[in-house]
């Protein structure tokens, strides 16, 4: 599977159910209203597709600022690596998310990559080498020179409902979770989601049928085709780091992270040399 299919399956849902909320809202709103909101929509979504407004959508879609002088001076170290691996400024710009307490940084579309400020402490109080902040930056900067988070700042407009639908879903979850069997409910949902298309069907009423069915299938599907696609943008951004020669760097960072499953894989992958060999062809 190709990574853009991989992406695609990802997120479509997301588009999907982001465009019926705009849809139904804007059908109960006053006309004029409809048509702002409409509109309105369509020309940001343009203009952030053909990659324009991009540091706007940084500081309003991820809450990051850019970063400053002072902040340029304690990184340093680390851009002085990156810049030599042709992964630093001018070709990316750095931009920080304040609040953020993990040692972390995104790609977010065709240029910019979002620290977050527990980087900055980090690297200040000395409890992060500079080339290992490199390796935690060059990871995400080699997503954008990827061209893998181009369109980033478009879908996470275009699916603002859908996040806000999503945190309200999880908050009620997490209040949830409390209640006795509330987890294996959720867990045995595909024998509700049967009887319900069962009736249907019993009822002559096929498209709803297979409506139910759908959201049904995609609730299954959904979180299995995002972390297939959160392991695309790791091991790309692994490879990335690897490339500049961060990634013993890098490896160094991840032993200092919980043992979890994903970081033991990346540890091997970075440590063993287990990326893929691409396919050799002839040449005409």
């Amino acid at each position: 599977m190709t990574r853009w299919m991989t992406k695609a399956l990802a997120v479509t849902p997301g588009v999907l159910i982001s465009t019926a909320v705009t849809c139904m809202v804007g059908a109960v709103l006053p006309a004029p209203a409809a048509l702002l909101v409409f509109a309105g929509g369509l020309l940001a979504a343009a203009t952030l597709a053909v990659g324009a407004a991009e540091e706007a959508a940084a500081r309003l879609l991820v809450l990051s600022r850019p970063v400053s002088p002072a902040e340029v001076d304690c990184l340093a170290g680390a851009l002085t690596l990156l810049c030599r691996a042709g992964l630093g400024p001018p070709v990316v710009q750095l931009r920080v998310r304040a609040g953020e307490k993990a040692i972390a940084a995104g790609g977010f579309g065709r240029h910019t990559v979002v620290l977050s400020s527990g980087l900055l402490e980090a690297i200040e109080d000395g409890s992060l080498p500079d080339e290992q902040a490199a390796a935690v930056i060059a990871h995400a900067a080699g997503l954008v020179r990827g061209g893998l988070v181009r369109q980033d700042p478009v879908l996470a407009f275009w699916t603002l409902p859908w996040q806000l639908l999503r945190a309200v879903c999880q908050a009620i979850s997490s209040a949830g979770a409390r209640l006795p069997l509330t987890s294996l409910a959720w867990r045995l949902r595909v024998v509700v989601i049967g009887v319900a298309v069962v009736q249907c069907l019993a009822q002559h009423q096929l498209w709803l049928a297979v409506t139910i069915g759908c959201i049904g299938a995609v609730s299954y599907a959904m979180p299995v085709w995002e972390r297939r696609w959160q392991t695309l943008l790791t091991d790309r951004g692994d490879d990335a780091a690897d490339d500049a020669g961060l990634g013993p760097a890098l490896a160094l960072f991840l032993r200092r992270c919980p043992r979890t499953v994903s970081v033991r894989r990346r540890l091997h992958r970075l440590e063993s040399g287990a990326r893929p060999v691409p396919a050799l062809g002839l040449v005409r």
